[in-house]
């Protein structure tokens, strides 16, 4: 679990990385933005379930 969670953070912060060069550089199109937001969704999800699963294995 804690290698899964390690993996969701960098892709999360690789994730956010692209979404504010986006927003900064210039305008990504928006199917980039879209699979962006998806990717963002499963890793947070990832992240929360591996965070919480580590929480109930240490208690």
């Amino acid at each position: 679990m804690k290698k899964l969670q390690l993996v969701s953070l960098a892709v999360l912060g690789l994730s956010v990385i692209l979404w504010t060069a986006g927003r900064i550089l210039s305008p990504l199109p928006e199917w980039a933005v879209r699979v962006n937001g998806v990717v963002m969704l499963i890793t947070m999800a990832l992240l929360v379930f591996s965070s919480v699963r580590l929480s109930i294995k240490n208690s």
